[in-house]
C-alpha cells in the first residue's frame, strides 16, 4: 500500500475491523508506543481512533 504514514488504531477492535478490509483474518501488530516515543519516535494524532508515525522501528513491534 502506498501510504505516507504508518497508521495505528487505538484498540484491537478498530485494528481488526480496518484489517478485515483487505484480509478476512488480519494479523494485528502491537506497537510499544511508550518506549518508542521515549526513544524519539514521533507520533501524530490523526483522529480519535487513529495515530500516525513516519516510521516505527521493528524493535517496537510485536505480533498481537
Amino acid at each position: 500500500m502506498a501510504k505516507q504514514y504508518v497508521h495505528m488504531s487505538v484498540d484491537t477492535n478498530t485494528a481488526s475491523m480496518v484489517g478485515k478490509r483487505k484480509d478476512s483474518n488480519p494479523i494485528l501488530l502491537k506497537i510499544q508506543v511508550g518506549n518508542a516515543s521515549h526513544d524519539g519516535v514521533k507520533f501524530y494524532q490523526g483522529n480519535n481512533l487513529v495515530w500516525l508515525s513516519d516510521y516505527v522501528p521493528p524493535q517496537y513491534i510485536s505480533v498481537e
